[in-house]
């Protein structure tokens, strides 16, 4: 972010090649509200705010800089002194900005002045004693001292102020607004009785700076309340939902309130009244003097704790659960909105943001298709199917298909089982319907490549004879390496075991180095029978043929542990190698085309779903749609290995039982998530429209309306209670 100096009128900005010095605002409370009063700030804006203003070096004089020795660049340099004030305003909005009664000596004597009053009143919060008075405009025992003052504080809207007839300040709480206090009814009293049963507590609206020789003192920061207003874009605000938050134990906070921060006044548990909605705490104060004010731990979004809803929102857009993070809330004892809570603002708020969202994305990706579908180019997909759990008990099949020049997810399919006749008719019927979409939409669709499923297999074959069908040689490789470790764990066939990893990438070779020719293919996949047996120069229907590596010297031919021809090894390799449905399958291995970007995905998917939790048909969706954006935020363009401080590229080693090998794998830089920026403020504006209506079913997604399972009708709780035997009921009456 650009730092601009704050001062009114002036139009400079921090960057790197600027030569222009910029300054932060002083430690010191004193001299911090000399700075305020010279550029016009009202001393109730928030700390946090104050401390990302700059203010720069053309509002100083040369006399406020000193030079000091820099001894690592061997240089002087200039310094701002500590007692400089910005005094050099040229333009008419600056003098007008920094205009106030009198000049910044008359400023500090009156601050001088205020202070001396009450330099001998006791604090709640013991501090260390010292010889020097520090500086604070509070309020005095006049009229007149007291309007002097306030002219102090805040001197741009002060000089009609008349305090003989104050009018009554009622206290308002805005949705993100902080603590405002009410004066009492009764205004006539223009001074105010500052004694020791009611003494003014210093500590709570400022604090002495600490002396340079004494380090066993820091003070503690002057607190601010929150006055950050709605906006368009609330996260760019200081009090939007970015900003920073602690966790807070209540004994500390209520610390916070125990005097009335108008007049001093002591408050009890009897003048405090707590109210706790989920993560948000309101304390209500009222003073024996007739103050009153309302404190709330976060702002308010339309009537809704801002923290619940973004509790909840993180919750879900991180791919945890709410069970997880209330596990981990309950043994802190952390406050959190209630679960029906949650799944109220996931149903109303948060799944319809993501749906809006990825609508938004998947219609861009759809309408670049088209644009190249229209340009001549035609589309090489991808496709393949998750099921939510292992074997033939699933519930839901997510069937995605990815564009195999970009790497992104085109679309999905959630597929529950209630929809087809069983768990194994959930990938074809996701792949069909995903299929017919893009044909649907005017896409022309050249190359699809899946996995060798028998549904999907015949009905490319029947109902898109168009349409190159193509296998992922990585599929292939998994079927054939299970066969051969199977083979190479009998006793008879352990000499098979080291070729296995050579066996499978000579499969991956095979299929890239074709160039499209079936034939070359089958000839080069079967040719790892005569390198196997140490044969590497052959003849086939009166042709020679060689293998393609370099000639092995005599050393390396006798050190290798050839297949003898015959043996069982040589028999169970020579039975996977050749078989039927293998080789004619390779017919469909020639432009090599693999789905190994779409595994990556797959596994992203399981952070967002994983396969032991359930979830329902909306969350499932949502989720899913999380894992595409995720995936196509990281994938549009090839990830970097992530290096070392060397600038070495990273590599983890690990150990693969079955090979009983070690092999590296490289290391790849942290994922992205900027999607979640854009779904957290759009959950913030969703909230903010009055049409959309809390817990309301017309502000939920519509889903399809699907049967609860494949089975017959689901009975009473009374039916089954009534026809339930329990064997042990049963030995109790016989007894």
């Amino acid at each position: 972010m650009v730092n601009t100096c704050v001062a009114k009128g002036c139009e400079n900005k921090q960057k790197t090649y600027s030569n222009t010095m910029f300054h932060r605002f002083p430690k010191s409370v004193e001299q911090r509200r000399l700075w305020l009063a010279a550029l016009g700030i009202p001393p109730t804006t928030p700390e946090m705010k104050i401390n990302q203003y700059r203010v720069c070096e053309e509002h100083f004089k040369r006399e406020d800089y000193e030079e000091k020795m820099q001894y690592a660049l061997k240089k002087k340099v200039l310094r701002l002194k500590k007692t400089a004030v910005p005094s050099v305003f040229d333009t008419e909005a600056e003098r007008s900005a920094s205009s106030m009664p009198g000049d910044l000596g008359d400023v500090q004597e009156e601050v001088e002045e205020s202070i001396h009053l009450f330099v001998d009143l006791p604090q709640s919060t013991p501090q260390k004693s010292r010889t020097s008075d520090f500086k604070a405009p509070l309020p005095s025992h006049s009229t007149a001292t007291r309007k002097k003052s306030l002219s102090v504080l805040a001197p741009s809207w002060t000089q009609q102020l008349d305090t003989a007839s104050l009018p009554m300040v009622t206290a308002v709480c805005s949705p993100r607004r902080g603590l405002t206090f009410a004066e009492p009814q009764d205004t006539s009293q223009a001074e105010m009785d500052i004694s020791a049963s009611s003494a003014f507590d210093i500590s709570m609206t400022s604090e002495p700076a600490a002396e340079p020789a004494d380090t066993s003192f820091v003070p503690l920061s002057t607190p601010s309340s929150s006055t950050t207003g709605s906006s368009t874009n609330l996260s760019d605000q200081a009090g939007g939902w970015r900003e920073r938050k602690w966790i807070v134990n209540e004994s500390k906070l209520i610390e916070l309130f125990q005097r009335c921060p108008s007049c001093g006044a002591p408050l009890c548990n009897l003048n405090r009244h707590k109210k706790i909605v989920g993560s948000q705490i309101t304390i209500k104060c009222e003073c024996d003097n007739g103050h009153t004010g309302e404190w709330q731990s976060c702002p308010d979004t339309r009537g809704m704790p801002e923290n619940n809803l973004l509790a909840s929102a993180a919750t879900l857009f991180t791919g945890a659960t709410y069970t997880d993070i209330a596990d981990w809330a309950g043994l802190l004892n952390l406050q959190l909105p209630h679960n029906t809570t949650y799944n109220n603002i996931q149903s109303s708020y948060l799944i319809p943001t993501i749906e809006e969202t990825y609508k938004k994305q998947e219609n861009a990706i759809r309408a670049r298709l088209i644009c190249q579908t229209l340009d001549g180019e035609d589309l090489h997909i991808c496709g393949d199917g998750r099921s939510d759990s292992p074997g033939h008990s699933a519930k839901y099949t997510t069937y995605s298909f990815m564009d195999d020049t970009t790497k992104q997810i085109v679309l999905f399919d959630l597929i529950q089982v209630t929809q087809a006749k069983s768990s194994v008719a959930m990938e074809p019927m996701g792949f069909k319907k995903g299929l017919d979409k893009l044909l649907n939409d005017g896409i022309a669709v050249k190359v699809v490549t899946t996995d060798r499923h028998p549904s999907i297999r015949k009905m490319m074959r029947e109902d898109y004879p168009d349409v190159i069908h193509q296998f992922d040689p990585w599929h292939v490789t998994k079927g054939i390496k299970k066969k051969l470790v199977v083979a190479a764990n009998r006793s008879t066939c352990k000499d098979l075991a080291p070729w296995i990893r050579s066996v499978t990438n000579h499969m991956w070779w095979s299929c890239s180095s074709c160039k499209g020719d079936t034939k070359e293919l089958q000839r080069r996949w079967t040719s790892i029978l005569h390198h196997i047996r140490g044969v590497h120069r052959w003849e086939e229907d009166g042709t020679e043929y060689r293998c393609f590596h370099d000639d092995l010297s005599a050393d390396e031919q006798r050190m290798k542990k050839w297949l003898k021809h015959g043996s069982p090894a040589y028999t169970a390799l020579y039975e996977v190698v050749m078989d039927t449905r293998l080789l004619k399958d390779l017919n469909h291995m020639t432009l090599f085309k693999h789905t190994g970007q779409l595994e990556v995905f797959h596994n992203s998917l399981l952070k967002y779903c994983p396969k032991r939790l359930h979830f329902p048909y909306p969350s499932m969706q949502a989720r899913t749609m999380l894992a595409v954006m995720d995936h196509n935020e990281n994938h549009d363009k090839p990830r970097q290995q992530a290096t070392t401080v060397a600038g070495l590229k990273r590599y983890n080693i690990v150990y693969q039982k079955q090979s009983k090998q070690w092999i590296q794998k490289p290391v790849y830089t942290k994922t992205t998530q900027r999607f979640r920026d854009e779904i957290m403020e759009g959950v913030i504006q969703r909230r903010l429209d009055p049409s959309v209506k809390y817990k309301d079913p017309s502000s939920h997604v519509q889903v399809p309306q699907l049967a609860a399972n494949i089975g017959v009708l689901k009975p009473s709780k009374e039916d089954i209670r009534e026809g339930h035997t329990s064997r042990f009921r049963a030995k109790d009456q016989r007894t």
